[in-house]
């Protein structure tokens, strides 16, 4: 589950026109696409602040059927089961780090389910960005580590509401 810098695209039909052909590649599959688009959507809805929090399933449903009944339980290994817990955990949480607790609670594949959320969460007003400064500072900082991210989220979200194509 990648798609997340793909919701920087100004309309949600470029979204999910340019998430399909990248999902494509690697989850070239109808529940696989939809499950890349979905988790590519919840990022777009809260950068470009489409609406409140509470609403996302009933966004996410007028693309892509089936993302709005919770989930519940361990999360097992198809994308689609890691985004409808990411799109739970994301509804029902205020903080970021309530949002990783929630994430970590389903067990199972929770490491995809957090990625999907919280890049999500991160986008969100609603939900206050409260990760702790040493879950940050900790990371690696290898050529591709922590300052190569921030760089990276720096020059993507100088991109939104440019004209991009």
């Amino acid at each position: 589950m990648r798609p997340a810098p793909i919701s920087i695209y100004p309309t949600a039909e470029k979204v999910i026109q340019a998430t399909t052909i990248q999902a494509a590649i690697t989850q070239n599959t109808p529940d696989g696409i939809n499950a890349a688009v979905a988790a590519a959507l919840m990022s777009h809805y809260f950068i470009y602040r489409l609406g409140a929090k509470r609403k996302l399933g009933q966004f996410l449903e007028g693309y892509v059927s089936g993302w709005s009944k919770p989930w519940e339980g361990k999360v097992k290994s198809k994308g689609w089961m890691s985004v409808r817990a990411a799109i739970t955990a994301v509804m029902r949480n205020g903080t970021m780090s309530e949002l990783l607790q929630d994430c970590i609670a389903f067990t199972g594949d929770v490491d995809t389910v957090a990625a999907i959320a919280l890049a999500a969460g991160s986008c969100s007003e609603e939900i206050r960005q409260d990760i702790p400064n040493h879950l940050v500072t900790a990371l690696e900082n290898g050529a591709y580590g922590r300052d190569y991210l921030i760089g990276l989220d720096k020059q993507l979200m100088s991109l939104v509401n440019k004209k991009i194509s």
